[in-house]
């Protein structure tokens, strides 16, 4: 029922958008003749702005609904009967407060054939000790081991070559798996040259201000960005909390690497530019903690931000030829969302707020504003229908648009200037609070 309701908003959305625009051209051009130069650069620019976003947006989301509606039609195709045995990694430094709960919930994993392969990446708390008794569980083979440390990428190496599955599953240490997560995965790898499925994230602590709209956040990513990624089989970050992998993919591309700060990323990028299809499956669902803090939240996208960036450094001669338009283009794309896109939802709310309250030139811009915010709107709507969440988070993206957006946007604009400036950092991890409850 919830699913219709959205997909009716969504309809009544894109109507309200496109009646919007037509109201706006007389008013725009019956105003702009009457406002000076320099309200006149500021209009023409913000417009411009507001245009290329609202352009993203509209190719996005034809991208998404296509690949929703094709993958509706073959979401029946019975896959191969015999499945793959499948690895999955669980690497952990400081976990504690999660550990023993992630290891439980694997246990409700509705798959045949699978272990589990925790390995404790020299913990200064009681992780490794925590984990230590699924040693002797008989219904799941577990595999225990402890390491110095060495970063995470690092005791995801260790646990993939220790892995004995075809397919490898890496989750996080604070993250639940659905029960029926690995049986959607598998079914892609009946094609052999699916490298990777990227699975879908949710939220599961949704009790403050900012982890409901993280949660917001997750919905329209997914619903939006990776199905469209998808349809062209080259999804560019196949994320932390879950992530399947053909093994012999992995051995290809030797493994993660540690040269930066996104090395589910960095690994994704390996993997398409070796040419390996990427593809996202929505019913591989992962439950994760998300940050309940300001400062937790705006360090956390720091750090995201800056290891995108340093993953995008290593490949700028991706951009050089046109050889292959696959790397070009998903190289390129992925450049445009982490520069530009943070630049022009910045620049957008400045010249807003200075248009409205030192030019006086709202009058000659509220229609297109208020045309692309009923849009995102529309797209929020469309998300929350195919990702099969509350309809009430299309009453968060006013907010999520004006206030959240900005402020996770200025933190990347931060982090691109140092990292650009070599600013020194460190991995930064983010606290973890025990509240992911019982989610999955």
């Amino acid at each position: 029922m919830r699913r219709a309701i959205a997909v009716a908003i969504t309809g009544m959305l894109i109507a309200a958008s496109l009646w919007m625009h037509a109201l706006a051209g007389p008013a725009f051009s019956a105003s702009f003749v009457l406002l000076g130069p320099a309200s006149k650069a500021i209009v023409l620019v913000l417009l411009g702005v507001l245009l290329a976003l609202g352009c993203r947006h509209l190719l996005l989301l034809g991208l998404a609904v296509y690949e929703h509606f094709t993958r509706t039609l073959a979401r029946d195709v019975a896959p191969d009967a015999r499945l793959p045995f499948i690895s999955i990694i669980v690497p952990a430094y400081n976990e504690g407060p999660m550990i023993a709960q992630v290891l439980e919930s694997l246990q409700r994993v509705r798959y045949p054939r699978f272990e589990v392969v925790v390995v404790d990446d020299g913990s200064s708390d009681q992780t490794f000790l925590r984990a230590l008794p699924f040693r002797r569980q008989r219904n799941v083979e577990y595999r225990v081991f402890t390491k110095s440390n060495g970063g995470k990428f690092d005791a995801l190496n260790h646990g993939i070559a220790r892995a004995r599955g075809e397919i490898v599953v890496c989750i996080d240490g604070d993250s639940l798996l659905h029960p029926d997560a690995l049986l959607h995965c598998a079914g892609h790898f009946d094609d052999p040259r699916v490298g990777a499925v990227a699975g879908k994230v949710r939220v599961a602590n949704r009790r403050t201000a900012w982890s409901l709209l993280q949660a917001l956040e997750y919905v329209v990513g997914y619903g939006l960005a990776k199905r469209a990624q998808s349809l062209a089989r080259a999804v560019t970050i196949v994320p932390g909390p879950l992530g399947a992998f053909r093994k012999s993919a992995l051995a290809q591309v030797k493994g993660y690497d540690g040269d930066s700060f996104a090395e589910d990323f960095d690994l994704t990028m390996k993997l398409l530019g070796a040419g390996w299809h990427v593809v996202y499956e929505p019913r591989a669902i992962v439950f994760t903690e998300a940050p309940e803090a300001t400062l937790e939240l705006l360090r956390q996208r720091y750090r995201w931000t800056r290891g995108s960036l340093q993953v995008l450094r290593k490949r700028t001669h991706w951009l050089r030829t046109l050889r292959d338009p696959l790397r070009f283009g998903g190289i390129a794309y992925v450049a445009l969302e982490c520069l530009a896109l943070p630049a022009l939802h910045v620049t957008a709310q400045l010249l807003f707020v200075i248009g409205g309250l030192w030019l006086a030139a709202h009058e000659v811009v509220i229609y297109w504003w208020l045309q692309l915010l009923v849009l995102e709107c529309a797209v929020v709507a469309f998300c929350v229908a195919v990702e099969d969440e509350h309809p009430a988070f299309i009453l968060l993206t006013p907010v999520f648009r004006a206030f959240y957006m900005v402020a996770l946007d200025t933190a990347r604009l931060l982090a691109t200037l140092e990292e650009f400036k070599g600013v020194a950092m460190g991995w930064d991890k983010v606290a973890r609070l025990g509240r992911i409850g019982t989610a999955s």
